[in-house]
């Protein structure tokens, strides 16, 4: 099941403004709509934003416009997508997901009822599910999350990589300040990535786990003085 073009906008926007809500505690469309445009730096304006509140929201068929890719971008931004079409692949993985649940729980209750035939008349259907579940269950891939990665079944998902047991188990994003180890017997033991002027810190040394071409260097004196921050800097901006 793939939900339409219409549907997926259709939930994108309920998502955008159910999280806006409970962000801003606001219950009018102006205040909510004004809430937004101030959080995606006007990118989107209030009205437009009204608009689709009332259009998708409201339901109101005369409001209702379709969003332009730059906006729907944008609001996908703020739910934490890259894009539109990382918000897409995601809810598709999602339904996929959801489909095979309700699979296997049909395959169960049937296994439920046919139990009262007998154990032999039974076995050959549990050895077909013990099949099936070993099939689509082995973690034989990983994906990152946070500052990790971690083991998933393969699903063909954004940024999915074939399971590495060593990479898996050491490649992990520090939190660094000036005070942190950086090198053990005068060798790096943490790495870095620059990307469009965004750094990112590593420990051992692999490609980045979401830019595709993007590898690891090895820390330098250089980094570490113009780059990292002081311990005391981090432990004030926790504290507030």
């Amino acid at each position: 099941m793939e939900l339409g073009k219409d549907e997926l906008i259709q939930e994108l926007i309920e998502l955008v403004f159910v999280k806006a809500i409970k962000a801003s505690k606001k219950t009018k469309a102006y205040g909510i709509s004004r809430y937004l445009e101030d959080v995606l730096n006007e990118k989107i304006t209030e009205r437009t934003l009204t608009r689709y509140y009332d259009g998708y929201i409201l339901d109101k068929k005369s409001e209702r416009r379709t969003p332009s890719e730059h906006n729907l971008n944008i609001l996908s931004q703020y739910l934490g997508h890259e894009n539109y079409r990382k918000f897409q692949q995601n809810r598709e993985y999602e339904i996929v997901k959801n489909e095979l649940r309700k699979e296997i729980i049909s395959i169960n209750n049937k296994l439920i009822k046919i139990k009262k035939i007998g154990l032999f008349t039974c076995l050959p259907l549990i050895i077909m599910l013990v099949l099936f579940i070993s099939k689509y269950y082995k973690k034989d891939c990983m994906i990152w999350v946070n500052d990790h990665y971690k083991k998933v079944r393969c699903s063909e998902v954004v940024n999915e990589n074939k399971l590495e047991e060593i990479v898996l188990r050491e490649f992990k994003k520090p939190c660094t300040c000036k005070d942190y180890i950086f090198y053990k017997n005068e060798k790096s033991i943490v790495h870095y990535t620059r990307l469009n002027n965004n750094i990112d810190f590593f420990i051992s040394d692999s490609k980045h786990p979401i830019f595709e071409g993007v590898y690891t260097n090895s820390i330098t004196k250089t980094i570490i003085q113009s780059e990292i921050k002081p311990c005391s800097f981090i432990k004030i901006s926790s504290k507030e």
